[in-house]
């Protein structure tokens, strides 16, 4: 009885850590985005993070990374059963999880570190429109 309770604590904590992980990971947990803001942190330095305008475009013809050109349309189709917000927040916070095909896996890796979530809602609900 005594081995059990000395666990207790142990698988408690786990717990706790398996949950705040998973949370950090759901585009669910965001606040509300807006996609005036978006556009606007689309052009801008945040907190030392390069804008995502440095190496995106947005008239189809792709710099270091693709364009958005139509970014709405093509997220939804990226993965196969995965909303176009998870698609595009997992590509901002974890860049390497979802390498477009022709291109490296060079995008700045710390935007989620950077940007604030309310930033990262707005930058989704603004990609999304386009």
């Amino acid at each position: 009885m005594k081995l059990m309770s000395q666990w207790i604590p142990i698988l408690i904590l786990l717990a706790l850590v398996v949950s705040a992980c998973s949370q950090e990971d759901s585009v669910d947990e965001l606040p509300m985005g807006d996609a005036a803001r978006g556009a606007d942190l689309f052009t801008q330095s945040i907190n030392g993070a390069p804008p995502c305008s440095g190496c995106h475009t947005l008239d189809g013809n792709p710099l270091v990374g693709p364009s958005f050109h139509e970014y709405g349309k093509t997220a939804s189709a990226r993965r196969t059963g995965i909303t176009a917000q998870q698609y595009t927040y997992t590509s901002i916070v974890r860049p390497g999880d979802y390498v477009v095909d022709g291109f490296s896996n060079v995008m700045y890796s710390q935007f989620g570190q950077r940007l604030s979530r309310q930033q990262i809602a707005d930058l989704i609900a603004y990609l999304l429109t386009l």
